[in-house]
């Protein structure tokens, strides 16, 4: 399921530079798209809880994938106001995955080898994303940009039926006498629910920072690594493509390697590292140019992907490890909600550099404050809340 939602999500980011061409905008635009999807997840995590304990977290990934498969199928229209509708109504469909899947996890993993097990999840976001950009330029090149999106959607469909037999043994622990309050969906008190999520425990607000910072950073590569390589340095949509598919394997390997990594030694310090990875990525991205080699760009990207993509496992398994496992899914909506706001900020302030400056590699620089931030909010974590 993680895989199949990455797919889609990654199909809007290849097709960017003819998606914004065919709605007649400029691709820096394609920010707001990712901006928008994230805005709506928030709100999911917001209202979503009563909806986990009635139906059941497998049963809640079908739902939202299938919304998010519809919501893609919008995009194709090309018609921008459309598709910035389309961006809200995904993301709506992809609220559901951290505290989905989390609640899963957190139910059928032994504590030993959380970091690996939530790492192998999350490894599906580049898996995905790498597929998404291997079919879907390819697709795109020999028919057409809109086809490679209904590929996309056609396999995010397959997924929800082939994860059905699982339902019963994943939604066990359901409520389906729950009554769900519709009256007071939008409340102030519902609305506040994740605030409540990072109260569980001191540490969460600070691991909840962190994972804000963390975000910032990931979301400005995955929403404009391809701008920046075909808008910036020139390059076609298939080689950006190829580069893009680059950086989401790395990140695959790099999430189940870290998080490895992550239950022999320390979370924290795990992420420590990867936080100081990631300055040096952002770094390096200026330094790129149309006229380097092919092995070069590519080698920037695998170093990319390993630096900016592989914390997200560790992050869930270190919140799922600092409370009960009944708050679990709770804690996680809540941290993940405060993530999501700097995928929100992240790819709408590069946005917003690129057109005031002209420049993708000034944007780029500015971003290191995001990763240098994180780092310093996990060096307080380490001193003040050792797991």
């Amino acid at each position: 399921m993680q895989i199949a939602t990455s797919i889609l999500s990654s199909a809007v980011i290849v097709s960017a530079p003819l998606l914004t061409a065919s709605a007649g905008v400029g691709v820096e635009k394609i920010g707001y798209f990712s901006s928008l999807s994230t805005l709506a997840s928030m709100l999911f995590l917001m209202i979503g809880g009563p909806f986990l304990a009635r139906i059941g977290p497998l049963r809640l990934l079908q739902c939202g994938l299938l919304l998010t498969g519809l919501a893609t199928l919008l995009v194709t229209t090309a018609i921008w106001p459309v598709v910035l509708l389309a961006a809200l109504l995904s993301g709506m469909g992809y609220g559901p995955i951290p505290p989905a899947t989390s609640d899963i996890l957190a139910r059928h993993t032994p504590p030993a080898r959380r970091g690996l097990a939530f790492s192998l999840k999350q490894a599906g976001v580049p898996i995905g994303q790498a597929i998404g950009a291997l079919i879907v330029p390819a697709v795109a090149l020999a028919y057409d940009w809109r086809l490679g999106i209904g590929v996309a959607v056609m396999i995010a469909f397959a997924a929800v039926v082939l994860v059905q037999p699982a339902r019963e043994r994943f939604d066990a622990a359901r409520n389906p006498r729950l009554r769900l309050p519709w009256r007071g969906l939008f409340s102030l008190h519902t609305l506040l629910q994740p605030l409540r999520g990072v109260r569980l425990a001191p540490v969460l607000p600070w691991l909840s920072l962190a994972g804000f910072f963390f975000a910032m950073a990931q979301s400005s590569f995955f929403s404009f690594f391809v701008p920046y390589l075909t808008a910036g340095l020139g390059l076609e949509v298939t080689a950006a493509g190829i580069a893009f598919a680059a950086l989401q394997v790395s990140g695959a390997a790099g999430r189940i390697l870290a998080g490895w990594w992550a239950d022999r030694t320390s979370g924290v310090a795990t992420l420590l590292i990867l936080a100081v990875a990631s300055t040096g990525a952002l770094v390096a991205m200026p330094l790129l140019s149309g006229s380097m080699p092919g092995w070069a760009i590519i080698a920037a990207a695998i170093f990319a992907g390993f630096a900016a993509v592989s914390w997200n496992g560790i992050y869930l398994a270190e919140l799922a490890a600092r409370v009960a496992r009944e708050q679990v899914g709770e804690a996680t909506s809540g941290a993940t909600f405060f993530s999501f706001i700097g995928y929100v900020l992240g790819p709408t302030g590069f946005s917003l550099l690129v057109q005031a400056t002209g420049s993708y590699r000034i944007a780029f620089l500015v971003m290191v404050l995001a990763p240098v931030s994180g780092a310093l909010t996990l060096l307080k974590v380490r001193r003040d809340y050792p797991a």
